[in-house]
């Protein structure tokens, strides 16, 4: 069956359109709303660790193996990183229209952790294999690959979100739940953290070697390495994806049903000036950071910026003539004005680009700060996994916190507080390792409920638009969310690869480490503490324009499961 596809299905039931049509297996009030098992919890966690195994690997790999692996110069990385960022502004938001529409008898979600496991997986592989091309042909297929792998991820992981906030309609309930999902994705990320030096040197091979005096072990093939690294990593999230497709289920579903045709849905899209405005003003903010505001280029940005603006207004003429015979109204446009007036959505679409953006500056440099600045690169493996087993211990505590704090409150506390102990690594010699690990303990337990919380919160965006508007788009919701994530990842790997090329970064020549710059060095220092920390204050700022608070919460709880059980029983 069709992602597009509004006929009914095995298990749904439908009422004739005008009477508040339920979507969703028929099922009563007490058991949509009962707790979930343990097992079930879990079954969704091992989605996260999936995905961790590429994000992860994305995070603190990434922009080190196109570097010092695939062969990039650090400028290159960073700019891919952004450019590749210009079809996801089409590609997720186009997910999340389909996966809200999509009617099987599975549900709307969860068949895409079928469907697109096996690329998923085969994408991941691709994007670590290194060609035997030339400088161009290696740039080439690093931005083919990059984009399909991030395809792959959008296809399978805003499903995956959004499933979160339709298996409950309990808050709190949806933040045990986003509980078990990060212990679960902090699993994956330790396995990433620890195993992933080992499992490279395994497969690639090791010999002693003799760089500047000092005799050390060296990877004999670390494009090998990489490769079947990720391969394992791969066959892992596929197996994953499906433990987590056979324990869930899908019991929120939306009051009313979202039907309109493809062709009310692309008249919208062709004519509405605002969808146009966003989108070039998105790739235009795109293309200034992929040239790092060069003031060469941003006169041909807003040349581009003002042409591609002319030609939308040409578009929507045309369009307005050619789609005069549709009258319905379009779900898509009713989707977009509800999500770009839900301030609480905006707002965490703003955090989540700023924090993540901190964290992969961050989690980029950690590498190169440990293996240039330390002189061993040895300590990261372990500076990673400490970090998360006490990200774990801090997640555990999310819920007994919120019920204290309140999200809000508790989010900006912990990203400020992770700001100040980040920014403390400025002042840290090369020789305090155990001050460096004992604070990355206490940052990481701290901003533990952070990425719990947030995805909590997400989902509460969503019954914020249902309880306003009495309509309900799970999908784009957390599609666009998912955006914000990316964007974010992009800007922070983007702006490693910018400060290595600005700090002057040697890479290796010809497979041979060099000497790093003391500009370089303290450069590392930086993007190790003051330029994150920024970003988290920022994103801390952020959440005070955010307005869901507990009470309103509770009512927002209250008031949709009313309507639902009073559409249930007018079935």
């Amino acid at each position: 069956m069709t992602a597009y596809e509004p006929a009914e299905s095995p298990g749904i039931a439908t009422k004739p359109p005008g009477q508040g049509a339920i979507e969703g297996a028929v099922t009563s009030a007490p058991e949509r709303d009962q707790r979930l098992s343990v097992g079930e919890k879990l079954g969704y966690g091992v989605g996260d660790t999936a995905s961790n195994l590429y994000w992860k690997t994305f995070e603190f790999f990434l922009v080190y193996f196109y570097t010092d692996v695939f062969g990039l110069t650090a400028k290159s990385a960073g700019t891919l990183m952004l450019v590749t960022r210009i079809w996801d502004a089409i590609n997720d938001p186009l997910v999340g229209y389909l996966a809200d529409r999509t009617r099987t008898a599975w549900g709307r979600f969860r068949p895409y952790l079928v469907w697109m496991a096996v690329p998923f997986a085969i994408t991941g592989m691709m994007t670590f294999y290194t060609p035997n091309l030339g400088p161009t042909g290696k740039l080439i297929y690093a931005y083919v690959t990059y984009t399909l792998v991030m395809m792959a991820y959008t296809a399978i992981n805003i499903p995956y979100g959004a499933l979160m906030g339709v298996i409950s309609s309990d808050s709190i309930e949806r933040t045990s739940v986003s509980t078990y999902r990060f212990v679960a994705a902090f699993c994956g990320g330790i396995v990433v953290q620890y195993c992933t030096l080992g499992m490279v040197r395994y497969f690639g091979g090791t010999e002693t070697a003799v760089i500047d005096g000092v005799a050390k072990e060296v990877v004999v093939n670390e494009q090998m390495g990489f490769f079947w690294t990720m391969a394992v990593f791969s066959v892992a999230a596929v197996i994953l994806f499906l433990i987590t497709f056979a324990t869930t289920k899908e019991r929120v579903q939306p009051a009313v049903a979202m039907k309109s045709t493809f062709r009310a849905d692309l008249r919208f899209v062709l004519t509405s000036l605002r969808v146009h405005q966003v989108m070039l003003g998105g790739l235009a903010l795109l293309a200034c950071l992929a040239t790092a505001f060069s003031t060469d280029t941003l006169l041909p940005i807003l040349g581009g910026y003002v042409f591609f603006s002319l030609v939308s207004l040409a578009v929507r003429q045309v369009a307005l003539h050619r789609f005069d015979d549709v009258t319905e109204a379009s779900t898509l446009e009713m989707d977009f004005n509800d999500l770009i007036s839900n301030r609480p959505w905006m707002v965490l679409f703003g955090f989540g680009l700023l924090q993540l953006s901190g964290l992969f500056v961050r989690g980029g440099a950690i590498l190169y700060y440990f293996k240039y600045y330390c002189g061993d690169a040895s300590l990261a493996p372990m500076f990673w996994v400490l970090g998360s087993f006490a990200a774990i211990a801090g997640m555990l505590l999310t819920k007994p916190l919120t019920r204290i704090f309140g999200k809000k409150n508790l989010m900006i506390g912990m990203n400020a507080g992770v700001a100040v102990l980040t920014a403390c690594f400025l002042f840290l010699e090369p020789d305090q390792i155990k001050t460096m690990f004992a604070l990355q303990i206490a940052a990481s337990f701290i901003g533990g409920p952070v990425p719990v919380l947030l995805w909590a919160m997400y989902a509460d965006t969503a019954d914020y638009s249902e309880w306003r508007g009495g309509r309900r788009a799970t999908g784009l919701v957390f599609a666009a969310a998912t955006f914000s994530q990316k964007m974010g990842c992009a800007v922070g790997a983007a702006m490693t690869g910018f400060a290595l090329d600005y700090y002057g970064y040697l890479q290796p020549l010809l497979g041979v480490e060099q000497s790093q710059t003391t500009t370089t060095l303290a450069g590392l220092r930086m993007m190790m503490s003051v330029i994150p920390a920024v970003f988290l204050l920022s994103a801390a700022a952020c959440l005070l324009l955010y307005n869901i608070n507990q009470t309103l919460s509770e009512q927002i709880e209250r008031e949709l499961q009313a309507r639902r059980t009073e559409d249930l029983q007018s079935t």
